[in-house]
């Protein structure tokens, strides 16, 4: 079964710990749509409380090798799992990310001679 993220939007906390192990309460959802044979889309939200609380909304794909008319539990259960695998890193990267603003401003060019 492979699965493909297509796109995530994180609400991000406003501070992040500096711990390397967290604890955290984790309310989540998926909804899956069958596209055609073998293939699903799907929905997934997380929203997490604690040290690192944060919300996410996930889209997806799943291609089976199987005909499933519906989506087994262990594969949502394995979605999130590898999300809050990921999810943690993600935010931990986007808050260190710093863009300094005079490398995009160019200086005014004049055209006349």
């Amino acid at each position: 079964m492979e699965v493909n993220i297509l796109s995530i939007s994180i609400k991000s906390p406003s501070k992040v710990p500096k711990c390397k192990v967290l604890e955290l309460d984790v309310d989540w959802n998926i909804e899956y749509r069958k596209m055609e044979s073998k293939k699903f889309n799907f929905l997934c939200n997380i929203k997490a409380y604690g040290e690192l609380s944060f919300e996410a909304c996930v889209e997806g794909e799943i291609n089976t090798e199987k005909d499933y008319n519906k989506i087994p539990n262990f594969v949502s259960i394995s979605i999130v799992k590898n999300l809050m695998n990921s999810i943690p890193k993600l935010i931990s990267h986007a808050q260190q990310f710093r863009i300094e603003e005079n490398v995009f401003i160019k200086p005014n060019v004049s055209l006349a001679s």
